[in-house]
């Protein structure tokens, strides 16, 4: 029975999926978001900038399943599926929808070391600022120089800022959104999406149920189910990785016992694919070898869970947009190697 019940835990997020792309799809059939885009670009002279602004925002909401919520978003602006310029738009939803675990007050990776080591805030989020620093120039130094202005589409021909157009179509966007927040309604984003579903096909007239079907992608539904999945059976004995990880008698001391205990803390985290699972195995560390060690620790397993097999978020952008696995593992390769290089600079000053 406790098989089986990792079977479908979590599978209610495949139904979030669905609806984000169908509500997506209309949203950019209809120019329902039009205006709104046409006004920004008025204002900044950049379609750059409305990518950078859409992302900065997708990117901080304490929603669960934000990734989902900004690809929706972020997919309103990309080109055609089959277009080149559209397979970047899967790395700037994964960047700027992750740094949001190294500052965010309403993370687990802030609050169990919080809680564990006693102190406040500030006082973490002033420890993992060479972390943050890094993370925040990737996203920017991607958009900036990586991201061209004809790699954006939008359709904004003839279309003027109305009021009533924006309270009408992007309003209700927005108010599903806050219903999702965590610290606010924190409902369950994939009922809070299929009532938002149901308002646009109402907007918009459309009841035909296969072109709804039309803008899911099944493949990632399936894909993104079976790494749901994984991560299930691959979490189930985590407090017994823990408990090692505590009682283990490495000498941090030495290069073979940091090598070795670096490792162990890096593959547990690429293992589980789990925010909160890092956040404790970091935690564990800090207090078993010191808290000078907390940021290196911090960001071996932030690397480690950034690419984990476990984790759906990269599944999610690389089916959505079509990025290439090398693309992802180059600009994540390099993320990973400015946290570390930040994480290891903490050790030595």
């Amino acid at each position: 029975m406790e098989n089986f019940n990792l079977l479908y835990k979590g599978q209610e997020y495949l139904l979030f999926i669905a609806f984000i792309m169908m509500v997506a799809g209309l949203i950019k059939e209809h120019s329902l978001f039009a205006g709104a885009y046409a006004y920004i670009q008025k204002v900044f002279k950049s379609k750059r900038v409305i990518v950078a602004l859409m992302s900065a925002f997708t990117g901080i909401l304490p929603v669960s399943g934000r990734v989902t919520i900004s690809a929706g978003m972020l997919d309103t602006l990309a080109p055609p599926k089959g277009s080149k310029g559209r397979e970047k738009f899967g790395i700037i939803d994964y960047l700027s929808t992750h740094h949001y675990y190294v500052w965010s007050p309403l993370e687990k990776t802030i609050l169990i070391p919080m809680a564990a080591f006693s102190v406040t805030y500030g006082a973490i989020v002033y420890s993992l600022l060479p972390l943050l620093i890094v993370s925040l120039g990737l996203v920017f130094t991607y958009i900036v120089f990586f991201v061209k202005e004809d790699d954006i589409e939008l359709n904004t021909q003839k279309t003027h800022f109305k009021v009533s157009n924006v309270l009408r179509n992007v309003v209700p966007f927005l108010f599903a959104i806050i219903l999702a927040l965590k610290p606010v309604g924190g409902l369950d984003p994939w009922l809070v999406f299929g009532g938002l579903l149901f308002y646009y096909m109402v907007l918009t007239m459309t009841w035909d149920y296969k072109k709804l079907l039309g803008y899911v992608d099944f493949r990632l539904i399936a894909w993104v189910a079976i790494i749901i999945i994984m991560a299930n059976f691959a979490r189930d004995p985590t407090n017994a990785v823990k408990a090692y990880l505590e009682g283990s008698a490495f000498d941090i001391s030495t290069v073979q016992g940091f090598v070795t205990i670096s490792a162990i803390a890096f593959a547990s985290a690429f293992a589980f694919g789990s925010s909160s699972r890092f956040a404790a195995i970091t935690t564990i560390l800090s207090l078993v070898y010191g808290v000078e060690y907390f940021v290196w620790f911090f960001a071996l397993d932030y690397a480690g869970y950034l690419i984990s097999p476990m984790h759906k978020c990269m599944a999610i952008g690389k089916m959505y947009f079509g990025t290439p696995w090398k693309r992802y593992f180059n600009a994540l390769g390099s993320w990973i190697l400015l946290l570390l290089g930040a994480g290891a600079v903490t050790l030595i000053v």
